[in-house]
């Protein structure tokens, strides 16, 4: 997650951010468990990653005896990785709605993550407003509707008939965009946070 952020911290739509492969690759985890002493070829992102946050890297000493130990790990850490990125999606989803869209009714939260996913259940709260509905019905919905089109540019999800679990089948795109997802979340998080912290403050 940080760095992805730290790649793309100044990019102001994350639909446009590609997630380079290596991110996803054994040599690249490796480095970024060990560090780039050592390597045969080392990896800029993950090395300036780690001189802009030392904090991350690692302290111990390398053996060259270990070195099935050291791949293993990165297997490991990769198999999580993925794991992760799969079994949390709809959950971090519907906290993150919950959290960024505070205004919104359940049921209009409701229509937004299966609207993201493209689960049909509440079409009709987002998609058919009736003409005789007040002005602000109608904002209510353009703004649901707005939020729908954001997060699935995000994910990827570029025509209306597409769905995560179809995007599921195709692992490599998957975890990719998943990511850049987890990233994009976790960006406007911490941008409400900002925001509601300044809000405090300029009211004291």
């Amino acid at each position: 997650m940080h760095l992805v952020r730290e790649m793309y911290r100044d990019v102001m739509h994350m639909e446009t951010v590609e997630i380079p492969d290596e991110f996803f690759d054994k040599t690249c985890i490796g480095q970024l468990i060990l560090g780039t002493e050592e390597s045969r070829k080392e990896n800029v992102l993950v090395h300036g990653f780690h001189e802009k946050h030392p904090f991350y890297s690692f302290n111990g000493t390398r053996y060259k005896g270990d070195r099935d130990i050291y791949s293993y790990g990165a297997m490991k850490y990769l198999t999580n990785l993925k794991n992760h990125l799969t079994t949390n999606l709809e959950r971090f989803m519907i906290r993150a709605v919950f959290a960024l869209y505070p205004g919104i009714s359940r049921n209009g939260k409701g229509a937004m993550i299966n609207g993201i996913t493209n689960d049909r259940r509440h079409e009709d709260e987002v998609e058919f407003v009736d003409k005789k509905a007040s002005n602000a019905c109608t904002n209510y919905a353009s703004v649901i509707r707005a939020v729908i089109q954001e997060h699935r540019a995000v994910l990827g999800l570029a025509n209306s008939t597409d769905k995560i679990s179809e995007l599921k089948k195709d692992k490599e795109r998957y975890y990719r965009f998943i990511l850049r997802y987890f990233v994009f979340l976790d960006c406007e998080l911490e941008r409400k946070a900002e925001m509601k912290l300044s809000e405090e403050t300029n009211e004291e």
